[in-house]
């Protein structure tokens, strides 16, 4: 019998309206003042910020909406210097990905000393507790408000690089699918990113019996789901079954961490501009069949999760989800052409997370399977 852990140190609080609690929520905190970090325009445009400092009203709130899609180090950096000038205590982070994993970062980063590149590529380590941070996810995709994980561009490497210790976890995430409701289709179909994470959460070679039960059930809510919601955009009960889903996704990796697809993600999401779920869904189904050489009976129990009879009934049930959300599903749809395929390969491989694919992945076995998807 194996030895594993289990431990996740995010507190969540999730439901309809679950967000008007907020005010009980910081209290405890009883902060100076509060650095709001958000995106430049939609949290504002929609009434969010506004309802939260509403909420808020004894508190002192100050905002950064700076956050791009895809945050740099810039933005990393100057949202450090944000906080210290504005000598805040407590962080809300609202909205997708790029929100959260920037609060994530500024929040831990500016109580660790040194540039934030060497942190992102490993050279200085994190040694101390950052700042409390709240997590206030909306959109149903990423699971970064339950993860230790934090994703940022670094410019100069031109790579996309992640931050990841046990300090960079939100303390709280309030997760409310209403926040969810106004996203458009395109923001919806990034559930497809909660769906890679629960596969390869399932098949992770770092996966327990803990991470099994999450991205098992993941799956399930996905593909019952995922269409729904982005059928019926107004659906609290659909935006809620997808907000579950994320958040059990992001618990999921962070017990095992993600494989190749999401290392090849990567490059995909620098280069091409796509977004991070697209990234993975496009290698998706045909990791699902290359893996299924080793991990067959596995990738059979997440295809009779769903109601598909074998790993070819799971990789077209797949297909069809991802049909059915609008985007593009070949290599060439996005831009990529043969002479690409290089680039990709040379920075497709993570270690930490093509080390962790239940099947030994060689650049000659990547470069093949994305000449397939041109």
């Amino acid at each position: 019998m194996e030895v594993w852990s289990y431990h996740i140190p995010t507190k969540v609080i999730f439901g309809k309206d679950c967000l008007e609690k907020i005010t009980n929520i910081v209290e405890p905190f009883k902060p100076n003042r509060i650095m709001l970090v958000t995106g430049r325009k939609s949290m504002k445009k929609l009434g969010v910020t506004d309802r939260i400092i509403g909420y808020l009203k004894n508190c002192r709130v100050v905002v950064y909406n700076k956050v791009e899609q895809n945050p740099d180090v810039t933005t990393v950096e100057n949202g450090i210097r944000f906080l210290k000038d504005e000598k805040c205590d407590l962080v809300i982070g609202l909205g997708g990905g790029s929100a959260i994993d920037t609060a994530k970062a500024v929040c831990v980063l500016s109580k660790n000393q040194g540039p934030v590149d060497e942190y992102l590529c490993g050279k200085t380590k994190i040694v101390g507790r950052g700042v409390p941070l709240i997590a206030i996810p909306t959109t149903a995709g990423t699971g970064t408000e339950v993860t230790q994980y934090a994703s940022i561009i670094d410019e100069t490497k031109k790579r996309k690089l992640s931050l990841s210790h046990e300090y960079v976890h939100p303390s709280i995430a309030i997760v409310d699918p209403t926040l969810t409701v106004t996203m458009p289709k395109f923001v919806t179909a990034t559930g497809l990113d909660a769906l890679s994470q629960c596969i390869e959460a399932y098949w992770a070679k770092d996966h327990t019996p803990i991470s099994d039960i999450f991205a098992l059930n993941g799956i399930a809510l996905i593909f019952n789901n995922l269409v729904n919601a982005f059928d019926h955009a107004e659906s609290i009960a659909f935006r809620g079954k997808m907000a579950l889903a994320a958040l059990f996704s992001g618990i999921a990796i962070s017990i095992t961490k993600t494989t190749i697809v999401h290392s090849v993600s990567y490059p995909l999401t620098m280069h091409f501009k796509i977004s991070h779920g697209l990234a993975c869904a496009l290698t998706l189904p045909s990791f699902i069949r290359y893996n299924s050489k080793v991990v067959r009976q596995r990738i059979c129990n997440i295809a009779q999760t769903i109601g598909a009879e074998d790993v070819e009934g799971l990789v077209r049930k797949t297909e069809g989800l991802i049909s059915s959300l609008e985007v593009p599903k070949r290599l060439g749809d996005v831009g990529v052409r043969r002479r690409d395929i290089e680039l990709i390969v040379s920075e497709g491989f993570r270690p930490d997370r093509a080390g962790n694919n239940p099947r030994k992945v060689t650049k000659e076995d990547l470069r093949a399977i994305l000449e397939g998807l041109l």
